[in-house]
C-alpha cells in the first residue's frame, strides 16, 4: 500500500470523488456506519477514530466491516489525538486496532 495516497478528511459524511483508491485519516468514529461510507467512496483503507472502544465495541465496528468487504481499516486511540479533526489524527495519533487486512499490509 505504499504507492497509495493519504488523504485526511474530518467526517466520513465529507467523502468525495477526489478520496477514492486512497488511505483516508478520517475524523469519524470508527463504527460501521463510517465504514460503509468509506467502503461505498472507493477507499483502499481507513483510519478512523476508536472513540474509546464504546458499548459493545462500537467505536471498533469498523474493523469487522472492512475485513469482510476486503478493505484494510485502522483506529487511532481517542486519548492520542482529537476525534472529528484528522490532522490531528495525522499528527498525534496512535494506533490503537487494525483489522487483518490492515495488518498484513503493514
Amino acid at each position: 500500500m505504499s504507492d497509495a495516497t493519504v488523504l485526511v478528511c474530518d467526517s466520513a459524511t465529507k467523502l468525495e470523488d477526489r478520496h477514492r483508491d486512497s488511505v483516508v485519516i478520517c475524523g469519524s468514529h470508527g463504527g460501521v456506519y463510517p465504514a460503509y461510507l468509506a467502503a461505498r467512496a472507493g477507499l483502499r483503507a481507513a483510519l478512523l477514530n476508536d472513540a474509546g472502544v464504546g458499548l459493545d465495541r462500537a467505536g471498533l465496528g469498523c474493523l469487522e466491516y472492512g475485513q469482510v468487504l476486503g478493505m484494510a481499516a485502522a483506529t487511532v486511540a481517542h486519548d492520542s489525538a482529537r476525534i472529528g479533526d484528522a490532522l490531528d489524527m495525522k499528527r498525534r495519533g496512535r494506533i490503537s486496532h487494525a483489522n487483518q487486512v490492515a495488518t498484513e499490509l503493514g
